[in-house]
């Protein structure tokens, strides 16, 4: 099974970012949209979007080039590494956003991670 190509995390040499500064909203209920930023980081190639539940079980990844991700629409998503459609969010229950901006070599430069409530 093939879930991605080796994620490298260079601490020593280009030490990776970390914020919880994520813009979500909510277009469509149930179906939050992300918006981030890169902080002035220039060598970002492409996005890798995680939503989890509250104990870390992954319900959905994705990777993309944009700025932006909705739960649950593939319109720019490049890779789609979820082997079914994930479930639905249930509303106020909690989740978990995680981002990583990786450069071309897949080096991780910007971790973002945030909790939210499902509204």
């Amino acid at each position: 099974m093939h879930k991605s190509n080796p994620i490298r995390l260079k601490n020593e040499t280009k030490p990776t970012n970390w914020t919880n500064e994520v813009t979500i909203e909510y277009p469509t209920t149930l179906k939050p949209k992300f918006t981030w930023s890169d902080f002035d980081i220039t060598d970002n190639e492409f996005y890798f979007q995680v939503i989890s539940d509250r104990d870390d079980d992954s319900i959905s990844g994705t990777y993309s080039y944009d700025h932006f991700f909705q739960y649950y629409n593939t319109t720019n998503i490049v890779l789609n590494i979820n082997t079914a459609t994930p479930k639905d969010l249930v509303v106020d229950d909690t989740y978990n956003f995680t981002l990583m901006a990786v450069s071309a070599d897949n080096w991780v430069n910007l971790r973002i991670q945030k909790s939210f409530v499902a509204e």
